[in-house]
């Protein structure tokens, strides 16, 4: 059989079954005796010769390239011709692909959680409380307030004794809601509905 009429097997001597390892084994030794720079074989076809030999190696190194080699050379989607020796060379070529079920990573989820929660809490604990806003002199909606003897809303820390505190700040033509008792803001901003404290 000439060497154009050899299949990619035949030309690296390796059976359809071979492994990656011996078909690469195979190419080293092919090519170590053919090349055409190499001593041990002074051939006028050595070029078409490691030409041929490098087709076959980069065919059936790669895995896409192979698989569809092989249904061409042993007939459409991988049926083996009648004439093979080998009857379960399809199942060898072909092996079916198990399908494997994705699985939710229940206890990676849990442990992040765990993490996240054990880490608040420990920062919780690590960090200094938070001390309330000092007062700044204008009234807002829950400052603290006193009635000074002018009877005028006045901010105060919500730590003190205080009046009560402020709902919200309307303007002078308006009215404040029933259960909230309307004190003038001492800044002369509006007035403030205060429910009283208790």
């Amino acid at each position: 059989m000439s060497q154009q009429n050899k299949n990619y097997y035949e030309v690296l001597g390796v059976t359809p079954t071979a492994a990656i390892e011996q078909i690469r084994a195979a190419y080293r030794d092919k090519v170590r005796i053919i090349h055409p720079d190499s001593a041990v074989v002074a051939s006028p076809t050595a070029s078409l010769q490691m030409a041929e030999v490098v087709r076959a190696w980069s065919t059936l190194s790669d895995s896409v390239l192979k698989r569809a080699y092989d249904e061409e050379l042993f007939g459409v989607h991988g049926r083996v011709d009648p004439d093979r020796e080998d009857d379960d060379l399809e199942s060898i070529l072909f092996p079916p692909t198990p399908i494997v079920r994705g699985h939710f990573p229940k206890s990676l989820i849990g442990w992040i959680l765990a993490i996240g929660i054990a880490g608040v809490l420990v920062l919780n604990v690590l960090s200094d409380p938070i001390a309330p806003a000092k007062p700044d002199g204008l009234l807002q909606s829950g400052s603290c307030v006193v009635v000074d003897a002018n009877k005028l809303a006045v901010e105060v820390g919500c730590e003190v004794d205080h009046y009560g505190v402020v709902r919200q700040l309307i303007g002078f033509d308006m009215t404040c809601p029933s259960d909230t008792e309307a004190i003038r803001d001492r800044q002369g901003m509006g007035q403030a509905c205060v429910v009283p404290s208790q």
